[in-house]
């Protein structure tokens, strides 16, 4: 369990981050303008570059930073070449930059235990969290991505406040991300029979209203955003947003400025006229029957986290401590 001390390092130290915005919700653009990627590139995305579709200077990056991180004794047993050319493509390929951005990322986890996150940080508000704030993780897309799913209109901030924290949701943010890292995309991997290591991302805006960009969230989304990019770049293969509203242009202006060139051409924007562009990314079966396609779980999509995780056991007491 984490101890009173370290909740509040780990809020003071990301309140100081704030003024470096960065990445998470409004991966976005303006209504229909935003063309898909070709599916080789989404591919690309997907799987990370394999070594014969390198570059020979990306090559020499990656033998240089690889280098660099064991000679001063930070590269971590646990990652691999892949692993590496995330922090590299983050950075354009500069060596330098992405030393200094894998460095920062080993010093974080260790200053903030996450490590042992999944085992120490019990999170037993969940359930009604998720009732409160609906996201979840469903199926696959046509790529072998784990799908996830978020209904920010469907966001009822007063009464999710009254059962947990910001600061908590900020720490069952990060346990989210090394599930998804350490079980799920194993689990998709398998299945695929290939490397998957990145998500499709579905954002419903349906209901969505500037009250939603109040003050405190903003302040939160950008704790979200310093993690997300800084701490575990390039895992977001595409965002889709559907049901942008007609106050989407103002959202947008508050959102835009937070995210970086890179993460801008993985969006797409859509109205309500979305579900034949998500058939195109994730077979029907797959899809939930509200957002245009025909699964429809026992007990709720959003409540069934189904997908190859659950056929392929993956240190699930993890998991299944935490939907309680």
């Amino acid at each position: 369990m984490y101890s009173k001390l370290k909740e509040v390092h780990l809020v003071g130290k990301f309140t100081s981050a704030l003024s470096r915005p960065v990445l998470d919700l409004g991966h976005c653009r303006g209504e229909s303008s935003v063309k898909p990627q070709e599916d080789s590139e989404e591919e690309e995305l997907s799987m990370g570059l394999a070594t014969e579709d390198r570059t020979p200077a990306q090559e020499e990056a990656l033998k240089k930073l690889t280098m660099v991180l064991r000679e001063t004794g930070l590269l971590r047993s646990r990652d691999n070449q892949q692993d590496l050319m995330r922090f590299l493509r983050a950075r354009s390929f500069d060596v330098g930059k992405a030393k200094t951005m894998y460095e920062a990322m080993v010093e974080w986890r260790k200053e903030i235990g996450v490590d042992a996150i999944k085992e120490t940080f019990q999170f037993p508000e969940r359930k009604l969290t998720k009732q409160l704030y609906p996201h979840f993780h469903h199926k696959t897309d046509k790529l072998g991505r784990p799908v996830y799913i978020e209904r920010l209109g469907q966001l009822q901030l007063e009464e999710l406040l009254k059962i947990t924290t910001f600061d908590r949701m900020l720490l069952y943010h990060i346990k989210e991300w090394e599930i998804l890292i350490d079980w799920k995309f194993p689990a998709c991997s398998k299945k695929a029979g290939r490397t998957i290591n990145q998500s499709l991302t579905i954002l419903d805006l349906k209901g969505v209203t500037l009250k939603h960009m109040s003050k405190s969230v903003r302040h939160f989304i950008q704790r979200i955003l310093k993690v997300d990019q800084d701490y575990y770049p390039e895992y977001l293969g595409k965002m889709v947003i559907i049901n942008a509203p007609t106050t989407f242009k103002a959202i947008w202006s508050i959102i835009k400025p937070w995210l970086d060139k890179r993460t801008q051409k993985k969006i797409e924007v859509h109205g309500s006229n979305y579900p034949h562009r998500l058939l195109e990314l994730v077979d029907h079966k797959n899809l939930p029957e509200f957002l245009g396609g025909s699964c429809q779980c026992p007990g709720g999509c959003e409540n069934s986290d189904a997908g190859p995780w659950n056929e392929v056991p993956f240190e699930p007491m993890y998991y299944e401590a935490s939907k309680a």
